[in-house]
């Protein structure tokens, strides 16, 4: 054979060789991105994250990519989602999801003002993006700019007529009448075969606008339709919630409390405001942080990343003294490091992650000098304004009526052993009631429990510019009113198990 030929027959069989590798390594990615689309649609996230790694760790792509910042955003890790998402719009500037990816992650990060030029970025790459005008939307309400975000929520069910978290978000923003055509649009939606996340969505957002019009038996029941959806998306156990909460007042005793007593970092800057949702911790965050020298953190995973997803209180019986007392120190000076800056150097800093009554104790001793302001709200009143909300966050006791009264009554427990073991001057309860009577009294015992001089800012609370990224958020641009007070009382014929759970009140 002459010496070309084999030449020539070498080159054909290399390239040859590139094209099956090529075509391996793509049906590799492929699979892996499909793996991670299923995981991820059965809630198994840490695995979804490790397909779409696995996906991306062979090739760059762009769905993977998207996937995974979204996954990192649903798990709580908020920096990791950015960094791939910047990694997403590097790589594919030109993609309006990416851009859009890339938004809600600089929102939950805090960067608002680059969260919404990465928004209108993705508008501007696909001007009728429901998704991108629904965040712009959010980001608006946050802000306080109500007018404005019901608009762009307005626009993005024009761009998708059935988008079911558009209608949610826009139930929220407006108040409905008998007459409004958009409780026929609503029922017409929930009529038609949906996933189970989206008549979720639009069975809350019609509970809502029929709650508006006065028809409590019709809105529960589109209530408890959506509750039940929702419920049945994820495992949950609250008698095992319960019993992780006796185990922690176990551990965090009186005598725990005096034997590590300062242990921690000295700072007065935290203030940790605590209770259940909508018991009024939003309405106290803002009071507070329209004092000159307060600022509103709201609600971070700092406190989270600094004692662990798996704080296990039995880990305390198998640590000897000095490792305890370091780590605590450690923790303090960890929280204190991320949440300073934020205060801008102000004289106290709000937080209100709704975890921290777990682990009010542990946070005591790792920064004793910290206060604690625990909101306190008629049960009842609490667990049915938690039962009318889908919550963005994972509230899983909110679903069910027996988990939510049974899940209200161990936390009424654990906070009454704070109170117990906790010294006085640390704790203050405030009452939803009280503060709705008496908005002036309250909040000046509030900014005194700080330790600041009185200012007549708290009470114009409502004008306070500042985001709010909670599921109170357009109650707090509103002056105090009661009338979420016996809010309940109507619809008390369908709480059986909830006050059943409660107990004698």
């Amino acid at each position: 054979m002459p010496k070309n030929a084999l030449r020539s027959s070498g080159a054909w069989s290399s390239a040859g060789d590139d094209a099956e590798a090529e075509r391996r390594t793509l049906q590799c990615v492929e699979a892996y991105r499909h793996l991670g689309i299923v995981l991820q649609g059965l809630g198994r996230l840490a695995e979804a994250a490790n397909a779409y790694r696995e996906a991306l760790r062979r090739r760059a792509d762009l769905i993977s990519c998207n996937n995974l910042g979204i996954v990192l955003q649903q798990t709580g890790d908020d920096d990791g989602a950015l960094a791939v998402q910047i990694q997403a719009v590097r790589l594919w500037p030109e993609c309006a999801e990416a851009h859009n990816n890339l938004g809600t992650s600089l929102r939950r990060a805090g960067r608002h003002e680059d969260a919404m030029a990465a928004y209108r970025r993705a508008l501007e790459l696909r001007p009728t993006y429901a998704d991108a005008h629904l965040n712009v939307g959010i980001a608006l309400q946050e802000a306080g700019r109500t007018r404005e975000a019901r608009a762009e929520v307005e626009q993005a069910i024009v761009d998708s007529p059935a988008h079911a978290q558009a209608w949610y978000l826009l139930s929220d923003l407006k108040t409905f009448t008998p007459d409004d055509p958009d409780i026929a649009r609503l029922e017409a939606l929930q009529r038609e075969d949906r996933p189970a996340n989206e008549r979720s969505h639009l069975a809350f957002a019609l509970g809502k606008a029929l709650m508006d019009c006065g028809a409590p038996d019709l809105a529960f029941k589109n209530l408890e339709i959506g509750n039940r959806i929702k419920r049945s998306t994820f495992s949950y156990s609250v008698e095992a919630d319960t019993a992780q909460m006796s185990r922690i007042a176990e551990t965090f005793g009186t005598e725990c409390l005096r034997r590590f007593g300062g242990a921690g970092v000295a700072s007065d800057l935290p203030v940790f405001i605590l209770g259940m949702p909508r018991s009024g911790t939003s309405l106290v965050e803002q009071i507070l942080a329209s004092h000159p020298a307060v600022a509103g953190a709201g609600e971070l995973p700092v406190l989270s990343e600094v004692v662990g997803h798996g704080f296990v209180p039995e880990d305390w019986r198998t640590l000897d003294e000095a490792r305890i007392r370091t780590g605590l120190r450690d923790m303090g000076e960890h929280y204190l490091r991320r949440m300073a800056p934020l205060g801008a150097g102000r004289r106290r800093l709000t937080d209100k992650s709704m975890g921290i009554f777990r682990y009010a104790g542990l946070i005591h001793l790792m920064l004793p000098g910290a206060r604690f302001i625990h909101c306190r709200r008629d049960p009842v009143d609490t667990c049915f304004s938690c039962y009318t909300k889908n919550f963005s966050g994972e509230q899983f006791f909110a679903y069910d009526l027996h988990e939510l009264g049974t899940f209200h009554r161990a936390h009424a427990e654990l906070m009454a052993h704070w109170h117990n073991v906790m010294p006085a001057e640390c704790v203050l309860a405030v009452d939803y009631e009280a503060l709705v009577d008496d908005l002036e009294g309250q909040a000046r015992r509030l900014v005194a429990f700080c330790g600041l001089e009185w200012d007549a800012a708290c009470l114009d609370f409502h004008r306070t510019q500042r985001r709010v990224a909670t599921a109170s958020v357009n109650q707090v641009r509103r002056p105090i009113y009661r009338s979420s007070v016996g809010r309940w009382q109507a619809y008390e014929r369908h709480l059986g198990p909830l006050l059943a759970a409660l107990g004698p009140r």
